[in-house]
């Protein structure tokens, strides 16, 4: 197989394969912001969610801090009156009260960092977002653009650039050809009108030298443009 026809093979089958796959930008694009929308909803969603659980999370803890100090207030109230048992019991409830604080406290802190990077990615999303609705119309004029391109390849491709080339070299044959016509028959059209031209000369020349000789009452012999003798006159012969 020819090496040039397998290339034309590969790449006609190449974009072929391109242009079936390509889909219409327009709605590829549209789909992209739609998605994007979604994804930027379900972010803000679960950041409200996570602001909601940290406002949970501080009423709990400041519920904690306030019994932490009632049972420091009743430990010491129960130490005062000599209640052994109900400072211990106390004391233990402030220690139970103390660890769910320090709890909250961690889990406050990590909900916070996890808003904060969700507050980071919607920011991000967000400005995304706004960037491709803005240039919304050029990535689908682009898009539409290079698919356009694609097809004009195919068409190319399609072509045996050869047959083209062959047929190209014959017309400019064909061309050169009729210039050269053309240039003789502009020749002989030159040539034959010198030739009418001095025919029409020696013609007016002719009728002349006889419009000349009838006039001088002689016949004119040679050059026509040479003067005739004058005649003789009978008085002189006498």
């Amino acid at each position: 197989m020819n090496v040039f026809k397998r290339i034309h093979d590969i790449f006609s089958s190449n974009v072929n394969h391109a242009l079936d796959k390509m889909e219409d930008p327009a709605k590829m694009i549209r789909y992209t912001i739609v998605e994007m929308e979604n994804s930027l909803s379900k972010a803000k969603e679960s950041a409200a969610q996570t602001l909601a659980n940290i406002k949970a999370r501080e009423v709990e803890l400041k519920t904690e801090k306030e019994a932490v100090a009632r049972w420091e207030v009743r430990a010491q109230l129960a130490v005062k009156n000599g209640k052994d048992d109900l400072a211990r019991e106390a004391i233990s409830e402030k220690q139970k009260a103390g660890a769910k604080v320090t709890a909250l406290e961690t889990e406050i802190a990590e909900l916070k960092n996890i808003n904060a990077s969700q507050e980071a990615q919607i920011v991000k999303l967000t400005e995304k977002l706004e960037e491709v609705k803005g240039k919304e119309r050029t990535l689908v004029a682009r898009a539409q653009h290079a698919k356009e391109r694609i097809k004009i390849e195919k068409q190319i491709s399609s072509t045996d650039c050869g047959a083209a080339i062959k047929r190209f070299n014959e017309m400019e044959e064909k061309v050169e050809r009729l210039e050269a016509e053309a240039a003789v028959a502009a020749k002989n059209y030159e040539n034959e009108a010198k030739f009418t031209e001095m025919e029409a000369n020696d013609s007016v020349d002719k009728e002349l030298a006889d419009m000349k000789a009838r006039l001088n009452g002689s016949v004119v012999i040679g050059n026509p443009e040479e003067p005739a003798e004058a005649p003789v006159s009978q008085a002189k012969k006498g």
